[in-house]
């Protein structure tokens, strides 16, 4: 594990933001969600040693982030929620600057580099204050990734942006992760956003983490069943899934050639699938969640961790 936390607690005053957190991050794209309040802010802190534990055990790559602070951020590169930058300094000047710090040897080139991978070379010449949001952004990014870090923690990347800003963003993680070998901690709001770009979710509510996995898994821990096979000719496997014991309900969308079906057994469900697709010469595009999943699953455990608080059973 790259990031793991034990029994961690942390209180402002009268006010507990984390009560006895444990939890753990690895490679991939991991995504923290969780309503305001929460606590996903302060575990960050926390995890970089920007703030000091009350109680418990916090360690990034094996360190302590509070000791060694500096070690720990020089191999993680961050993103904060609603960062700034000197809008007088080109793109350029700026990424050149902070590579300085993190002792890069060639910074000129390094900075050069990122911003090509963040889609920001057109604008290397042009000062910051003249970004649009989206762009600022894309800077963030690029000054989270200019010191190679091993590790990106992105704390509301997409915020404010318009729906095209927040797809290019999203695009642009996934191709960080998938070309570069870029690992992420993303902690968002937005919950279908986390869909198209996480292998992994950590869901927070009342400072502590109530539910973690994948989506399928946490799909089939929650009882939500509803899943979309995407194929050229839907109709033909319809009327076979329609038959299997698990298969609760099958509808064809010719129209956009796909299968929406509720199943009792993601597993079982994608097995048959390939199954039928292979025995009846059938091309499948996908079998995924149905979106929007993410969200049913977050309303559902955060819906039950606060409905126990109230009833005195929260913990």
């Amino acid at each position: 594990m790259v990031l793991e936390l034990r029994g961690v607690s942390k209180s402002y005053g009268r006010v507990r933001a984390l009560r006895g957190l444990t939890m753990s991050v690895g490679r991939g794209v991991t995504g923290l969600v969780g309503p305001n309040g929460a606590g996903k802010t302060t575990t960050i802190k926390i995890s970089l040693g920007l703030l000091r534990a009350d109680e418990g055990i916090v360690r990034f790559f094996g360190l302590d982030p509070w000791v060694d602070g500096y070690e720990v951020r020089r191999r993680v590169g961050v993103l904060h929620e609603r960062p700034s930058y000197p809008g007088d300094l080109t793109g350029l000047q700026f990424l050149k600057y902070v590579a300085s710090f993190y002792g890069v040897r060639d910074c000129a080139r390094r900075a050069a580099e990122v911003l090509r991978l963040v889609g920001l070379e057109f604008a290397a010449h042009r000062p910051i204050k003249s970004y649009s949001a989206g762009m600022v952004q894309r800077l963030g990014i690029a000054k989270a990734i200019v010191g190679e870090p091993e590790f990106v923690v992105l704390d509301e990347p997409t915020a404010n942006l318009d729906p095209t800003s927040r797809a290019e963003i999203l695009d642009l993680i996934l191709t960080l992760h998938e070309d570069e070998g870029m690992s992420f901690l993303i902690s968002t709001h937005v919950l279908s956003e986390l869909e198209r770009v996480c292998d992994r979710v950590l869901v927070m509510c009342g400072g502590r983490v109530v539910a973690e996995g994948t989506l399928s898994e946490l799909i089939d821990r929650y009882g939500l069943a509803e899943y979309v096979v995407e194929l050229p000719e839907p109709r033909a496997l319809a009327g076979r899934l329609a038959n299997l014991d698990f298969v609760e309900e099958v509808r064809v969308d010719e129209k956009r050639g796909r299968v929406l079906v509720r199943a009792r057994d993601a597993y079982a469900l994608t097995k048959a699938v390939f199954e039928a697709a292979l025995e009846l010469n059938l091309r499948v595009v996908s079998v995924r969640p149905r979106y929007g999943a993410l969200e049913q699953v977050y309303r559902r455990v955060v819906g039950r961790e606060t409905a126990g608080v109230a009833t005195g059973h929260g913990g």
